[in-house]
């Protein structure tokens, strides 16, 4: 267990790096982007990937992830998950050309139909990446999957932007994710020897943990993108822009730092022996994500006005509230991210289907209720309220498998939560101190309070309790101001 646990680790640090660098490329990508273009240019785009997803989730079967979990997998097994996804590849690029005007149509955006022309071209060059790569994450090879994304990242960003400097344009947007795809498939045959070919021996195999994450992935769309086609449909392009980049801002801690973790816990836990060490592995990371991540959420969330106004203009005033209440969100979320990995290592992805049932259960009747009264607001709202919900029923799950007690959980999130809120309530006095300050020195004078007043309470807290064993201790050991 102790070299499975050290390798998670190293990978969890290529990941995170890789996810950082990839971001933080990404996000002042996005800033620059927001400069340059108009909410409206983002929300047509949004548009078009909207329908993509839709029709990513009829073909989600995610075989890479049936590939990583069978310990014996073979050739005919790689050969048929290509196969299957160069088929899929095909049908999805067809479906958006035979789709784009019935979609233009429905939004009432006449625009819409060369957007998805040129969607379905991402998609046939996708269809044929190498599927030999999904052995980086199998074998915890991280450092190649570092090397894999940040060669994909670089050459995306310099061509969006350079395509945004020139055109002014959504055309752009299009540019940089069709080149980026074409660039991630010549890499993933240039980065692995393995060769595919076409066959479809395995794919009963294949399907027997398949069709549940069928169903995962499809409730996960919902879950995720069920709104857009909503937020589209009654808000039009320039409102589905300022939500679609006020989620992608708020929710920065769980799609960019934990879900790089999960793509090390995943494989991690599935070369485990047994419950009891998934269970240790689960709470070490329950509590790193809780102390390092769940600030930078509720952080977000309390430096919403100040970071809209200094990062994207007076012109995104609207999303300020729409940024606060999903960053909430977004850090609860962050801290649940890693109960699915559990589940599919133990072979329950079942699991995973229930859950995600009963928070969509929650969450449409909630984006009805809460966007008839405040409007794409409203969205924030509802993602809130199933979030809370969810967070019982998930960890409800996982204490059922590993068999652990309410009391190991309040031990090791306590103080990270005890923190945040202090931090909270220091930056919101401090704020209302800097009204018509220069928003970038508002931005960062409450960003550096906020976390000086964070370390603070969280350590005052963990010196109190007697310097248990958790995330505290790992953290300063790491950083060698205590022994090892």
């Amino acid at each position: 267990m102790t070299h499975i646990n050290e390798r998670m680790a190293t990978g969890i640090v290529w990941m995170i790096t890789a996810r950082l660098v990839d971001r933080g490329i990404g996000m002042v990508s996005t800033l620059l982007l927001a400069r340059l273009l108009a909410p409206d240019d983002f929300g047509l785009v949004a548009m078009a990937t909207a329908i993509g997803g839709l029709l990513d989730v009829l073909g989600a079967f995610s075989f890479d992830l049936a590939l990583i979990q069978k310990k014996n997998a073979e050739r005919r097994h790689y050969d048929t998950v290509w196969t299957l996804n160069v088929i899929f590849g095909l049908c999805c690029a067809g479906a958006l050309v035979a789709l784009a005007h019935p979609a233009a149509h429905f939004y009432g955006e006449p625009r819409l139909v060369g957007v998805m022309w040129v969607l379905s071209l991402m998609y046939l060059i996708n269809a044929f990446g190498n599927v030999g790569v999904v052995n980086f994450r199998k074998e915890l090879d991280f450092r190649q999957e570092f090397n894999f994304i940040m060669v994909r990242r670089l050459g995306t960003f310099v061509v969006t932007i350079g395509a945004a400097y020139l055109l002014h344009s959504y055309w752009a947007l299009l540019l940089g994710m069709c080149l980026g795809r074409a660039i991630t498939v010549a890499m993933s045959y240039i980065m692995n020897a393995y060769r595919p070919r076409f066959g479809l021996g395995a794919m009963r195999e294949l399907f027997h943990f398949s069709k549940w994450m069928l169903l995962n992935n499809a409730l996960g769309f919902l879950r995720h993108d069920g709104c857009t086609f909503i937020i589209g449909r009654y808000f039009g392009a320039a409102g589905l822009g300022v939500y679609t980049v006020s989620y992608e801002i708020s929710n920065l801690p769980s799609t960019e730092l934990v879900a790089p973790i999960n793509r090390v816990t995943f494989p991690g836990f599935s070369k485990m022996a047994d419950t009891a060490q998934i269970s240790a592995s689960y709470f070490r990371l329950l509590g790193m994500i809780t102390l390092l991540i769940l600030p930078v959420g509720i952080g977000i969330a309390c430096v919403a006005e100040p970071l809209v106004q200094a990062m994207l203009g007076d012109k995104w005033h609207q999303a300020v509230p729409l940024i606060a209440i999903l960053a909430v969100s977004g850090a609860i979320t962050a801290t649940q991210t890693n109960n699915a990995s559990v589940w599919l290592a133990l072979g329950r992805p079942h699991e995973v289907a229930i859950v995600q049932t009963c928070y969509l259960l929650i969450l449409f009747p909630a984006l009805y209720l809460f966007m008839r009264r405040y409007g794409i607001v409203g969205a924030g709202y509802a993602y809130l309220t199933a979030q809370l919900v969810d967070v019982v029923l998930e960890m409800s799950a996982t204490k059922r498998l590993l068999k652990f007690g309410w009391g190991e959980v309040v031990r090791t999130v306590w103080r990270p939560v005890a923190g945040v809120a202090v931090m909270a309530l220091a930056v919101a006095w401090l704020d209302a101190r800097l009204a018509g300050v220069n928003p970038w020195l508002r931005l960062l004078t409450d960003s550096g309070a906020g976390a000086l007043v964070y370390m603070a309470t969280v350590f005052a807290l963990w010196f109190v309790s007697a310097r248990p064993q958790g995330a505290e201790r790992f953290c300063l050991r790491r950083l060698k101001v205590l022994p090892a």
